[in-house]
């Protein structure tokens, strides 16, 4: 309610909402990765992200896994990036399990894109993170983005269809 100090007109003080200031969200539907389907038939749907690996190869699919603790990718993403797996030295290794079988994992330093949802008319966001190289990769997808490379640069909602992005300023993917 505005006040009328000393006879002066009402002082009207508004909230200001600046959008620009904001972070950007963008909204990821899951995918049927053609897992075998739950007991009532419905399919299992994974929390999915396109990404970018560098330019001229069609983007990858990134399953979010908030349970990793770091984000490991098919050894075949990294030839595109200019790592030589048998003859470059990664930034450390570490033990890790993915389907079952704990083996060193060598992590590297590496820059990937992620693209906006379809129909969003905004560039790629750009990011460099450590990512774990592993070598007999049997999943349906390309990158696994876990605690460490994903969910410590970008706040992610899951729920049960979407997954919500928020994308900091300082990617670049600000309007």
């Amino acid at each position: 309610r505005a006040t009328r100090p000393c006879g002066r007109r009402p002082v009207v003080r508004r909230a200001q909402l600046t959008l620009a200031a904001m972070p950007a969200t963008w909204q990821y539907p899951h995918q049927d990765l053609g897992e075998p389907v739950h007991v009532d038939g419905s399919p299992v749907l994974r929390p999915v992200v396109p990404l970018i690996i560098t330019d001229g190869i069609p983007a990858v699919l990134g399953v979010l896994d908030s349970g990793s603790p770091i984000s490991v990718a098919n050894a075949d993403v990294f030839a595109p990036l200019g790592i030589d797996l048998d003859s470059d030295e990664p930034t450390y290794e570490i033990p890790l399990s993915v389907g079952g079988g704990f083996e060193r994992t060598p992590v590297f330093l590496v820059d990937l894109e992620l693209r906006p949802p379809a129909g969003t008319h905004q560039p790629n966001a750009r990011w460099r993170l450590h990512l774990g190289a592993r070598r007999r990769w049997r999943l349906p997808f390309a990158v696994l983005l876990g605690q460490r490379g994903w969910f410590d640069t970008f706040p992610t909602r899951i729920d049960a269809t979407n997954s919500t992005v928020e994308l900091p300023w300082s990617l670049g993917a600000q309007q």
